[in-house]
Order: structure tokens, then C-alpha cells, then sequence
């Protein structure tokens, strides 16, 4: 092949990687942007059945035995 090609092959390849490492710096900046928020009636729903059994929001029962509990 001619010297030219390899010259242009490699630019074709840099422009893809930086095209690649933008989409990567965006991507990374929008998991970072995203609300916080913490949805504590559900993490209340399940704390409170894994210490006291029963069953979850749409979810079948257990047999209302607690977490961890042996017969």
C-alpha cells in the first residue's frame, strides 16, 4: 500500500477514537447530572420485611416468617 493510505487510515482511526471519548465524557457527565433523590418508602417497605417478613409490594407471600429465620 501506498504511504499516503496508512497516513489517511490512521486519521480515519484517531477521529473514531475521539468521537468514542466524547461520547464516553458525555455519557459519564449525564450519570453525574441525574437527581439524587432517595425514595425512602420504598427502602422502608423492604427493610420492614426483611425484618419482620410478610410480603413486598406485588410480590407473593412468604409465608410471613422472618429473614433468616429457621424452622
Amino acid at each position: 500500500m501506498h504511504p499516503h493510505i496508512y497516513q489517511e487510515l490512521a486519521k480515519i482511526k484517531i477521529a473514531e477514537q475521539l468521537q468514542y471519548a466524547e461520547r464516553q465524557r458525555l455519557l459519564r457527565d449525564a450519570v453525574n447530572d441525574r437527581p439524587r433523590s432517595i425514595d425512602f418508602s420504598s427502602i422502608g417497605q423492604r427493610l420492614r420485611v426483611r425484618l419482620f417478613g410478610g410480603t413486598a409490594w406485588g410480590r407473593k407471600s412468604t409465608g410471613g416468617t422472618p429473614a433468616g429465620a429457621t424452622t
